[in-house]
């Protein structure tokens, strides 16, 4: 990470992730004069002429757009001064407009690659989906070389009546990175909002998604983590029902060894006024070594009656009988864990919409728990 950027960032307010030792950060009023620009082309080529998209700094129609969704929600994410930082000097950042009644049939493929020359990455993403539209939008987040990489990212969806959006991230940046991310989505009459997250990398990992369900909207987060070494992962879902008969969904799966630690807190909040509402949400971790810590907080709240919710959380060790099986028919101890994790993963895996990077998260599984194992 710059130096310039270290010495420019204030202490993070935010006590809850004070065991994440973030404190050393510091946000400065003059810090945008610190970003260098990201030299690199994000966006991939986009062969449908339908969608209108481009670089968030150069689309004209952007601030109609942005005005009504800050209407909306005045403040998220994993904190006000990060949110603030992606919103007023990102150096990157795409912006999607999908007209009325169109499909985007291939995936927008983004993807940030932090290096040597761009080894701070602040990225502002929005996504406005129009009526009865349809889009998926892939974003990977990689580190090229061996370097000291910070990522910090906002992305606001604006999902209009009956239109469905699918948000695919990908974080596989190295040990020694910091990776921020804040996710907001104002979700119409009868539209859906999808994500799916997979959370490989960085030293220390702090996520955060919000979905606001209107009427009869749904809203769904699929995530996998893998933690290994000293990893730090602090992951927060809320899902803020407002509508009637809205509904939402949270899968989790995770695993964790050596020193690894990880917080979960997954929030279903009907407000008054969503009846006939539904919410679940369910985080499984499997646990291979006795020095790593999970700690997870599955909430349901409540100012409405006529609702359906469910949570639940758990914690395994790896079964020693299975696993033994498992080396007896051949397979060293770490390539037993793969199979394990990856039975696990694999549900979430699948929704990876792009096979190219279905194996990219499954190669990184094998570093993470095959190659770096063994040595």
């Amino acid at each position: 990470m710059s130096i310039q950027i270290k010495e420019k960032m204030n202490s993070l307010p935010v006590k809850a992730y004070k065991w994440l030792k973030l404190n050393h950060l510091k946000l400065g009023e003059d810090i945008g004069k610190s970003i260098k620009p990201y030299n690199k082309k994000s966006l991939k080529e986009v062969n449908d002429k339908n969608i209108l998209i481009g670089n968030i700094n150069n689309v004209i129609s952007l601030n109609q757009y942005m005005d009504k969704l800050n209407e909306q929600e005045s403040e998220y994410g994993v904190s006000k001064e990060l949110v603030e930082l992606a919103e007023n000097f990102h150096n990157t950042g795409v912006f999607a407009h999908v007209p009325r009644n169109v499909t985007i049939e291939e995936p927008i493929r983004i993807e940030y690659v932090l290096d040597d020359d761009n080894d701070v990455v602040i990225d502002n993403n929005v996504i406005i989906a129009s009526e009865n539209s349809k889009i998926t939008v892939v974003i990977d987040y990689s580190t090229a070389e061996d370097i000291d990489a910070f990522h910090n990212g906002a992305m606001k969806i604006y999902a209009k009546e009956g239109s469905n959006v699918d948000i695919i991230k990908i974080q596989r940046m190295n040990d020694k990175s910091y990776h921020f991310d804040s996710n907001l989505a104002i979700i119409e009459y009868g539209a859906n909002v999808n994500y799916v997250q997979v959370e490989f990398g960085s030293k220390k990992s702090v996520t955060n998604y919000i979905s606001n369900l209107k009427d009869e909207s749904k809203s769904s987060i699929d995530s996998i983590y893998l933690g290994d070494k000293d990893r730090r992962i602090d992951l927060n879902y809320y899902m803020n029902h407002v509508g009637r008969k809205s509904i939402s969904n949270i899968q989790t799966r995770g695993a964790l060894k050596d020193r690894a630690k990880k917080a979960f807190k997954g929030t279903i909040d009907f407000k008054l006024g969503s009846s006939k509402s539904e919410g679940s949400e369910e985080e499984y971790v499997i646990l291979f070594d006795k020095d790593v810590k999970s700690q997870a907080v599955p909430l349901l709240l409540c100012t409405e009656d006529d609702v359906k919710g469910q949570h639940a959380a758990s914690a395994g060790k790896v079964d020693e009988e299975k696993l033994f099986y498992m080396m007896s028919r051949g397979f060293d101890k770490e390539e037993a864990m793969k199979i394990i994790v990856e039975a696990s993963f694999n549900p979430i895996i699948d929704k990876v919409p792009l096979d190219e990077l279905k194996t990219i998260v499954r190669e990184e599984i094998h570093h993470r728990l095959v190659t770096e194992g063994n040595r």
